[in-house]
């Protein structure tokens, strides 16, 4: 029979002490502000949190999986803007999925950390998008049920077009986009049905102002 005390084997895996956790996390955020994602390696990671490289490759494989979790909190959506007025709305609305798409001023930011986790961060780039199309396709639906775009609006195609064009100029081109390209995209929208047909009471009151 072994009457040998049990040794206490040191904890390995993943366990994060909570302190050096956020150390890593809030140099990470530093280090892609000053020198933009391509600069950041986990060499520079883990020597401005103050911690060994080593404990950062434990907690995260890659610095596309640590730039991810960094940034998290600033990469969800907000509520959908309810001003009253879609067009408002929408411009409100496009204002921040651009802010999202150039976190801290560099589109590669978010891009580039989802995409180089393989499949895993594109199904994150995905929920993401889809995350952020929902409030645009609510207001878009405020605006139909409150008679300010038409009932026959494509809703999705909309949302879908609007996300499109916010991804192919900032990821794919490094455009950036102005207020005077979103005020464009929200000038697509048709107006009102008012505005649009008329009746034929404003026909006639037409007529008279011309005749």
């Amino acid at each position: 029979m072994n009457d040998r005390p049990a040794v206490s084997r040191p904890r390995r895996g993943p366990h994060r002490d909570p302190d050096a956790h956020e150390a890593v996390l809030a140099a990470t955020r530093e280090l892609v502000a000053e020198v933009g994602y391509q600069g950041v390696t986990m060499d520079k990671i883990a020597s401005r949190a103050g911690v060994a490289r080593m404990t950062v490759y434990r907690w995260w494989p890659n610095k596309a999986a640590v730039i991810t979790e960094a940034v998290a909190d600033r990469l969800a959506p907000g509520p959908a803007p309810d001003t009253g007025d879609p067009r408002e709305d929408a411009l409100e609305w496009l204002r921040s999925l651009v802010r999202t798409l150039t976190l801290l001023g560099d589109p590669s930011v978010v891009t580039g950390a989802l995409t180089e986790r393989g499949e895993a961060g594109r199904a994150d780039l995905r929920d993401l998008l889809r995350a952020h199309a929902e409030p645009a396709a609510l207001l878009l639906r405020n605006g139909v049920a409150r008679g300010r775009l038409p009932q026959n609006l494509p809703v999705d195609a909309v949302v879908d077009g609007w996300i499109g064009y916010a991804v192919y100029r900032t990821v794919f081109l490094g455009q950036e986009i102005a207020e005077e390209d979103l005020l464009d995209l929200v000038g697509l929208l048709p107006p009102p049905p008012s505005a649009a047909g008329g009746t034929a009471a404003d026909g006639a009151a037409a007529d008279d102002r011309t005749g």
